[in-house]
């Protein structure tokens, strides 16, 4: 019980300062390394689009684009839907952040994602993952993928 409570603390804290509004501005990175070839099978990214328009889109946006006010709080107290196209913090998270984040929704940590572990398989999962990160620039894909891998 301990070990789960601390490592949803640490999850947490993870997020928040990967997150924090000390970083109003996420800037592109500089990237220096030769651009990383990504995962472009057809029939996943496919998929991942299908599965992120009836999914996702309504909170995300039909292009990934999030809500113009993602870095502002709502009414409620709760961030709104960031983008997920490469221009928000999405490339800020490693792939096993950013499938928890999926299957297990933000509610526990104050967010209105919801928990889609009971309506997306771990491929419907990597799907989306795959569409998404073809939305990011090359610059933005290859330093998350020098940053994770």
């Amino acid at each position: 019980m301990k070990l789960k409570t601390f490592s949803l603390i640490l999850f947490t804290l993870t997020l928040l300062v990967s997150c924090s509004d000390d970083d109003k501005k996420v800037s592109k990175p500089s990237v220096k390394k030769e651009v990383v070839k990504r995962d472009t099978d057809p029939k996943k990214y496919s998929y991942g689009q299908k599965l992120y328009l009836k999914s996702c889109a309504e909170c995300h946006g039909k292009h990934a684009e999030g809500d113009k006010n993602w870095r502002r709080l709502n009414e409620d107290g709760k961030y709104p839907p960031p983008p997920l196209n490469g221009t928000g913090h999405t490339w800020h998270h490693s792939t096993r952040v950013l499938v928890d984040t999926i299957k297990n929704g933000t509610a526990k940590i104050g967010g209105s994602m919801p928990a889609w572990k009971d309506q997306l398989s771990d491929k419907d999962i990597e799907s989306i993952l795959v569409y998404l990160q073809a939305q990011w620039s090359d610059e933005i894909y290859t330093a998350w993928y020098n940053n994770f891998h």
